[in-house]
């Protein structure tokens, strides 16, 4: 259109200067003018257009650059999302690592302190047997292990020094093998082979159901039976102390056991009426102490 404009107004100002010669002095200066005019217009309106080019040119290279950034934008979002989830997931790997490995100790640790606290309870009953050690032919025998060490004592006499009536031949053997069992039984006990344990504490309340250690061996019956989860049988020798021996020292300590038993087989209101028998029934001994603790731990006080 430019070149156009431009032939125009130059066939204009041939036709005015040399082949319309004819015109008058007034209209070829006005056409002149007009042919001036239209030049100058035209320079302005192709000044104008580069312009717009040079515009249209800025605002596609301003898209290309903003496509541009969009594009790494994205890809940047991409990355950052799947650096995410990999951090997520490793996190997730070892939040589950850590709890398994949380749990594992918490499971050690408690097999652990039922370890002590049975521990504790057996050497306990020792030194009361020691204290109680008998100091007639009618009592029965001490039952602690001997220091092998130690030279034999004089069966005349008791380790206190007090003279005691000499027992019948076979009285005397009776209550020797019935120690030697318990012992035996205890001592395996105490190196916890709790399934030989539970073997051997099983056969001594067979071969001696009414003795003074009868309680005290199905207390452990039912601790080696406990140990190994095998909460049935357990519960059936702990049972025995309660009902067929109420003056047992052992009953408490039974009847504390019953009640982690009656909370691993998810029985928290049995649990929670043994604990509390034990309170109202033995309110100084240690168990009741116990049992308070683990009212107000289970949420049942």
């Amino acid at each position: 259109m430019t070149h156009t404009i431009s032939k125009t107004a130059i066939w204009i100002g041939i036709a005015l200067t040399g082949g319309w010669g004819c015109a008058s002095e007034p209209n070829l200066t006005d056409i002149q003018k007009q042919v001036q005019t239209l030049i100058i217009q035209q320079e302005a309106s192709h000044k104008q257009g580069q312009q717009t080019i040079d515009r249209i040119e800025t605002v596609e290279s301003q898209l290309d650059e903003h496509d541009f950034l969009v594009g790494e934008l994205i890809k940047t979002e991409e990355e950052a999302s799947l650096d995410t989830r990999h951090l997520l997931e490793k996190l997730e790997r070892t939040s589950a690592m850590l709890r398994e490995q949380i749990e594992q100790t918490r499971s050690t640790t408690q097999r652990r302190d039922q370890d002590l606290s049975i521990r504790v309870k057996a050497l306990e009953g020792r030194i009361d047997n020691v204290i109680h050690q008998p100091r007639s032919v009618s009592e029965s025998p001490e039952v602690a292990t001997p220091n092998p060490t130690s030279p034999s004592p004089d069966p005349k006499e008791t380790q206190t020094g007090t003279p005691t009536v000499p027992a019948s031949p076979g009285e005397s053997t009776g209550r020797e093998n019935e120690a030697s069992a318990f012992r035996s039984a205890y001592k395996v006990f105490l190196n916890g082979k709790y399934d030989r344990a539970s073997v051997e504490f099983q056969r001594f309340v067979t071969n001696y159901p009414s003795t003074t250690l009868t309680p005290q061996a199905y207390y452990y019956l039912g601790e080696s039976f406990y140990v190994q989860k095998h909460y049935d049988p357990a519960k059936q020798a702990l049972e025995q102390v309660v009902s067929r021996y109420p003056s047992s020292k052992y009953r408490s300590h039974a009847l504390y056991k019953l009640g982690h038993i009656m909370m691993e087989t998810d029985q928290r209101s049995k649990a929670q009426e043994l604990w509390n028998s034990i309170i109202q029934e033995y309110p100084d001994s240690p168990e009741s102490t116990q049992a308070k603790e683990q009212l107000k731990k289970s949420g049942l006080s």
